[in-house]
């Protein structure tokens, strides 16, 4: 099966930030999508529909909370 000894020799704290950036992956394609594509199918265009906002709400909490703990 898969070996991760190597993962024994990691300080915590890079496994830490490591992991928070990749939290960031989704807002940065979020942030790449086309606003007529984010809107697609909706109705109207309120600010609370937008994905990028949403995401990166998400974004922030994940990271902070991975910090914390």
């Amino acid at each position: 099966m898969l070996n991760f000894n190597w993962c024994n020799n990691v300080p915590e704290v890079w496994a830490r930030v490591f992991i928070i950036f990749a939290f960031f992956i989704p807002f940065i394609f979020a942030l790449t999508m086309k606003k007529s594509y984010i809107y697609k199918g909706a109705k109207d265009k309120r600010k609370w529909r937008d994905l990028k906002l949403w995401v990166l709400f998400l974004v922030i909490i994940q990271a902070l909370i991975y910090s914390y703990f």
